[in-house]
């Protein structure tokens, strides 16, 4: 049986951490199978944790919607799911106290997890 990869699907993604005070600006773009931007609307699972591994969940409970995408918690303090936009672009705003170390989770509709640099909340 030969495998056919499902089109219009989140199969990676990249995350991109902006400059952070006590606000963060994070943009995550959904690629597809084959390494392109997506090119429709994706969901997908998202998580803080204070390790680069992903497996200490982190409870901060203020991540919003930014200008694409939108950005709902499911499970207060703990997980949320987000929607791209039409071009697999998810802009997210995360906000913390000074002093405080993080790292954003996508958890991909095929299991896989991406990871983010640190969010270095300076204030």
């Amino acid at each position: 049986m030969e495998w056919t990869p499902i089109v219009d699907c989140a199969y990676d993604a990249v995350i991109t951490v902006g400059a952070c005070t006590t606000t963060c600006a994070v943009v995550v773009q959904l690629k597809d199978f084959a390494g392109n931007d997506l090119a429709v609307k994706g969901m997908v699972g998202i998580y803080l944790s204070s390790d680069a591994a992903g497996l200490t969940k982190d409870n901060i409970d203020n991540i919003a919607a930014g200008t694409d995408g939108n950005v709902w918690e499911l499970l207060a303090d703990n997980y949320y799911m987000a929607c791209s936009e039409a071009d697999g672009d998810i802009d997210l705003t995360c906000t913390e106290a000074a002093d405080t170390n993080v790292y954003l989770n996508v958890v991909l509709p095929n299991g896989k997890i991406v990871t983010s640099t640190i969010l270095d909340f300076t204030g």
